[in-house]
Formats: C-alpha cells, sequence, structure tokens
C-alpha cells in the first residue's frame, strides 16, 4: 500500500530558493526549519511547566540525531535520551554532560553499564541482567551509592502491552521490592515507560502516569525523584491538545502525590519536537503514463523520506518551473505517483494521489519528515542529500552529501 498524498505543506520555499539550493548541493535536499524546532519545544513544554513547574524534556535522540539539533535541544535547557552506547557518545559530541543524559535503552555492553553507573549517570534499568551489573558493582563499591530507575511495563487502555522493562505486576514488583532491600547502598529514584502506540487519548495519558504512581506504593522507603512518562506524543489536530494532555497527566501526580512532595516529570518527546520541522526537496526527473498510471521518477526514494513505512499520509508539493512542460504525462496529469531512484520495483513506490500538473524540472517539496528519515537513510545506491539548516530566513549547511568514501569507510580492502 502506497502513502497518500495529503495533508498542507507548512515549509514555505520559493523555486529561487529551491533552484539556488540545488545548484549548491545537488538535485535532492533535506531542509531543517530551526524555528520550527524551537517552537515545538516550546509549544510543548510549556502546558506542563505551566502546571507542573518541575517537568523537564529529554528529546529523543534516536528520533534525529543530527547534531545540530541536539545543539539546539541542548541550548534550550533540554536533557538528551539516548537508548544506545552510540547515541550516548553523540551525545556528548553535541555538547551534552553526562549529567544532562538519560540513558535508556534494552541492551548495552557490560563494562558500557559498569561505567554509567560508576559515572552516576541517570539511566532507567531495562532487565534483570542489567539489576546483575548493579549488584557486581555495588558490591565491589559498598561505601557508594548507586541510584537508578526502572522502566516498567504495564497495561494501558487499547494499547499493546510493551516488551521492554520490568512486568509491573505483583510478582514482579514484590521481587523488584526484595532485591532493593537486600541492597541497601542501590537507591530506586523514579521509573519510566514509554508506550510510543499508546492512543492518542486522555484516558490512555491518565493510565501511563497512573501506572507508574502505582508502582511507587512498592517501594514506601524510596524517595522518588522522578516519573519519566516517556513518549508518544503528538503533533497535529488528530487527538487532544498538549494543554489538554497536560492537564490529564498533571492531575493525576496531583491526586497521587502530596504538595511539596511531587516527583519531578519527565517527557521525552521526539516527533513532537521535530517531526513538522524537515522537509525533503527532490527533482523530477521524467514523467510518463504505465498502464494508466502517471509515474513521476524523482532524485529520491522511500528510504529518503519513508524508511520505517510508518507515514501513510504525506503533505507533498509540486514547486513547478517556469514554463514546465514536456513529460508525456504532463497534459493529462489531473493526478499522479511519485517513483524513486532505487532499483527496487515494488518498494521506491513513494506516494500517490498527488494533484497535477507535473513536469521533468519541477521539484516536489514533501514536508513533515523531520523524525526517522535522514538518519535511517542506509547507504545504497544513492547518497544521503545533504541536509540544510534555515533560521530566521539564514541558510547553512549542516550535513554534506555523502559519497562513495562514506559508503565504503568502514569495509577493508
Amino acid at each position: 500500500m502506497f502513502a497518500q498524498a495529503a495533508g498542507e505543506v507548512e515549509i514555505d520555499m520559493s523555486r529561487a530558493e529551491v533552484e539556488r539550493l540545488a545548484g549548491e548541493h545537488g538535485d535532492a535536499f533535506y531542509l531543517l526549519d530551526l524555528d520550527r524546532v524551537t517552537a515545538a519545544h516550546a509549544e510543548i513544554l510549556a502546558p506542563f511547566r505551566c502546571r507542573h513547574p518541575a517537568t523537564v524534556v529529554a528529546y529523543s535522540v534516536k528520533t534525529n540525531y543530527m547534531p545540530r539539533i541536539l545543539q539546539r535541544m541542548r541550548e534550550l535547557g533540554s536533557l538528551a535520551e539516548v537508548v544506545s552506547e552510540v547515541e550516548y557518545q553523540i551525545a556528548l559530541k553535541a555538547g551534552f554532560q553526562p549529567g544532562q543524559i538519560l540513558v535508556n535503552g534494552a541492551v548495552h555492553r557490560e563494562d558500557f553499564l559498569a561505567s554509567l553507573l560508576l559515572q552516576g549517570v541517570r539511566i532507567n534499568l531495562d532487565g534483570w541482567y542489567m539489576l546483575d551489573k548493579l549488584h557486581e558493582v555495588s558490591r565491589a563499591h559498598p561505601h557508594r551509592i548507586f541510584r537508578v530507575g526502572l522502566r516498567l511495563s504495564y497495561p494501558v487502555p487499547d494499547a499493546e502491552v510493551s516488551r521492554f522493562g520490568f512486568d509491573a505486576g505483583e510478582d514482579g514488583m514484590r521481587r523488584l521490592a526484595d532485591w532493593f532491600r537486600a541492597h541497601e547502598n542501590c537507591e530506586l529514584i523514579g521509573f519510566h515507560s514509554h508506550f510510543c502506540f499508546a492512543p492518542n487519548r486522555l484516558d490512555a495519558y491518565r493510565a501511563r502516569i497512573a501506572g507508574l504512581a502505582d508502582a511507587a506504593a512498592w517501594f514506601p522507603q524510596a524517595h522518588l525523584r522522578y516519573l519519566d512518562l516517556g513518549s508518544g506524543f503528538r503533533q497535529g489536530d488528530d487527538g487532544p491538545s498538549f494543554a489538554a494532555v497536560a492537564d490529564a497527566v498533571t492531575g493525576v501526580l496531583e491526586e497521587r502525590f502530596p504538595a511539596g512532595g511531587r516527583p519531578e516529570l519527565v517527557i521525552e518527546p521526539g516527533t513532537a519536537i521535530v517531526g513538522h520541522a524537515m522537509a525533503f526537496v527532490c527533482r523530477v526527473y521524467d514523467v510518463k503514463t504505465v498502464a494508466g498510471r502517471t509515474l513521476a521518477l524523482v532524485d529520491g526514494s522511500s528510504h529518503s523520506i519513508n524508511t520505517m513505512g510508518w507515514r501513510t499520509r504525506m503533505p507533498v508539493e509540486v514547486v513547478r518551473a517556469p514554463g514546465a512542460s514536456g513529460g508525456e504525462g504532463d497534459r493529462e496529469a489531473e493526478v499522479f505517483d511519485v517513483v524513486g531512484n532505487t532499483a527496487m520495483e515494488r518498494k521506491d513506490h513513494i506516494c500517490a494521489g498527488i494533484p497535477g500538473p507535473v513536469s521533468p524540472g519541477d521539484y516536489l517539496v514533501f514536508d513533515k519528515i523531520g523524525s526517522y528519515s535522514c538518519t535511517m537513510k542506509p547507504p545504497f545506491i544513492h547518497p544521503c542529500p545533504a541536509v540544510i539548516a534555515r533560521e530566521q530566513g539564514r541558510y547553512e549547511l549542516v550535513k554534506r552529501r555523502e559519497t562513495v568514501d562514506d559508503f565504503l569507510r568502514t569495509y577493508l580492502f
């Protein structure tokens, strides 16, 4: 099933701007709008801070680890939420200090995990092998206090049960409580959950935060510093506003914890911050009609925009060339489909149902593709295009176009 053209393109680019950038950086490029990143950060944080001042954003690095985005998050006071050693190193290179990084993730090498524990980096443990490593490290350093959080898995209405974290059922929580009682120099300071596919409904958000609050009852002696709601926040008109979500979540905190004793609230937005902040711009090379379908061939692919295959609706706009004509389908194309530049017959049908006309030499702008796009583009057939950042009308190259040397850098000849 192809993604369908739907929604409004919000990133504004003139034909002259497109041609100038294409002339400098190639017929395909990504545009990162930093003004939108900054605005989206404020849009999600402000309503939570208004209701619960002790709210912290931990930006989801996996969503888009582009250093320029991470630098902006750091400038705005966010933590970096990482799920691997590689992401941890990327966050450090982007300027975050270890104390500004929150580590999640199901798989970490033992020596990396030990180094995090010894440094006191904020970490949410995901499984019993991590507690085994904490046991080993804490016994080797009996005079030190080790503070950790736990990721939990529990039911949320109409959501899949997460495979990540500790089972928050009675048996699982009793076992965890026993473990911490037996480890006096290990302190439990927070709980974490992440339900990226939970319904975008207020009852689901309430259930998510209530599940974390429920877990606190098993540890009456613990001094909880934070509850980490994870992400799954969505931009757009489909669902409640961030203000309504903040009301629902903070309302549960007010019910369950006394004033003056409420924990810090951590949220981990990714797509809610960068999803609408990037566009992919690509040149139309050819237009033809095959079996009654008008096909526009572009310098881009599904790997450039939709590697995960999650996007079923795409805002697309045609930037017409002056006096554009000449494609065999141009005169007839009330709608057209877009196909990509790889040799993949089935996979590289990018989008269907775009209003025409379209001609060779036009450019297409695919908007709102900031999450899981350029950082997931594999080194396959064509290189990843350049990324150009725009802020207050000024343009800056923040990632050059890849070359064959980038493809082959890790191979040995």
